[in-house]
């Protein structure tokens, strides 16, 4: 039987979502210095994956470098090879 999580959108994630877009755009206060050196423009989606993988603890695994700025910053993130998928479809 498969599991669905369902995770209600408030204002905690809300507030996640804003920290880490002002964080991506280099503008969060919490900040003085940041790691790279140009804003990192990032889509909404993946915007709302980053506050849940940050608010859920959780390590975000990927295939492009769209959030390797929020690397033990927010989260684990781990880049993975897109052929390291290819035995599962």
């Amino acid at each position: 039987m498969d599991l669905v999580n369902i995770i209600e959108v408030n204002q905690i994630y809300i507030n996640t979502y804003a920290e880490i877009d002002s964080y991506s755009q280099q503008k969060n206060p919490a900040f003085i210095t940041y790691p790279f050196k140009s804003s990192r423009n990032m889509g909404k989606n993946d915007l709302w994956i980053a506050s849940l993988a940050a608010l859920l603890s959780l390590k975000l695994v990927t295939t492009d470098a769209d959030f390797d700025h929020l690397h033990d910053v927010f989260f684990e993130v781990e880049r993975i090879a897109p052929e390291k998928f290819s035995p599962y479809f």
